[in-house]
């Protein structure tokens, strides 16, 4: 009866170790070795079984089999025993790659930040150091196209006018680009809508965009990353893509902004291009600005037929 006991205790045991190396597949990212220990595990746990069945039929003589079962029974606390501190370890190592996510997030968070301080800074820099000498220089020449000088001169005069106020716009842009006012006074959509509206009138690519969010505002930090991400990929389009038409879907749907973009173009092998980074798409940082606000990239792209991609951000 005391073997028949062991025996039942050491299938129990076993059984407790083989659920506990099963729920920690899936923490081992379906490792090999780990799925061949559970294995084992279950094959040892067959054979317990195996041996008690003898004995619940009182078939063979307890003398012979008594130290066999005790060695099992052992055996079987040993491994569970085991395999409870490497649960423990598990959730260490977990708890320390959670730690290590955060401190990343909160890096690159804080790298983002003063990077868009820094653009700040130099956007209005330029806005208010050279845009004041350009306009002075413009109303100089003004006065001196006035004054009455000779037809060469006069032609002089009006090559630099038009110099300067290409000058002039192109500060204002620059300085928009680095610090776009829209974006900070009306939000992500109008900012959006407003680049789109540029490259439109400057580019054959035709940017449609249905949108449900308007004039909905969302977290500064949000609306500079998702900014910058669409702006990165409409350039992408635009420089490797050779695609006629871009279609971007905004949606907020029960707190998750969902964004769909999608382009006509000759289409990329989107891992060879996280892989070798050759050719300068930027797709690393992209996911990496995505990742600073728990957001989810996903890209799926053949060849000459375009590229589709969904990014969602829990707001």
């Amino acid at each position: 009866m005391v073997i028949i006991i062991a025996l039942i205790v050491s299938i129990i045991l076993q059984l407790i170790a083989l659920v506990v190396a099963l729920s920690l597949i899936k923490r081992t990212k379906y490792n090999v070795t780990w799925v061949l220990v559970s294995l084992a595990l279950l094959f040892m746990a067959t054979r317990r079984i195996m041996e008690l069945i003898p004995f619940l039929e009182h078939s063979p003589n307890e003398a012979e089999g008594s130290l066999s079962v005790w060695l099992g029974v052992l055996t079987s606390m040993v491994i569970a025993i085991g395999l409870f501190y490497i649960r423990k370890i598990f959730h260490f190592l977990k708890k320390v790659d959670d730690v290590r996510y955060q401190s990343e997030q909160k890096i690159i968070s804080t790298i983002i930040k003063t990077e868009e301080k820094e653009r700040q800074r130099f956007a209005k820099d330029m806005h208010d150091g050279l845009g004041p000498l350009l306009s002075s220089a413009k109303m100089s020449v003004s006065a001196l196209k006035a004054s009455g000088s000779n037809e060469t001169n006069k032609e002089i005069l009006e090559s630099i006018e038009t110099v300067v106020n290409e000058a002039i716009i192109s500060i204002k842009e620059i300085s928009n680009n680095l610090s776009p006012h829209i974006l900070t006074n009306f939000g992500l959509h109008a900012a959006i809508k407003s680049f789109s509206d540029k490259l439109t009138v400057l580019r054959s690519v035709q940017i449609v965009i249905n949108s449900n969010i308007n004039n909905k505002r969302f977290n500064y930090n949000t609306e500079v990353i998702l900014y910058r991400v669409i702006c990165e990929l409409i350039s992408n389009t635009i420089r490797h893509a050779r695609a006629k038409t871009i279609n971007m879907d905004f949606y907020l749907e029960n707190d998750i902004l969902k964004i769909y973009y999608f382009d006509d173009g000759i289409g990329f092998d989107f891992k060879k291009v996280l892989r070798h980074d050759q050719s300068g798409m930027g797709y690393s940082n992209i996911i990496s600005r995505l990742n600073s606000i728990n957001g989810k990239l996903e890209i799926d792209s053949e060849k000459d037929k375009g590229v589709h991609i969904n990014i969602f951000v829990k707001i």
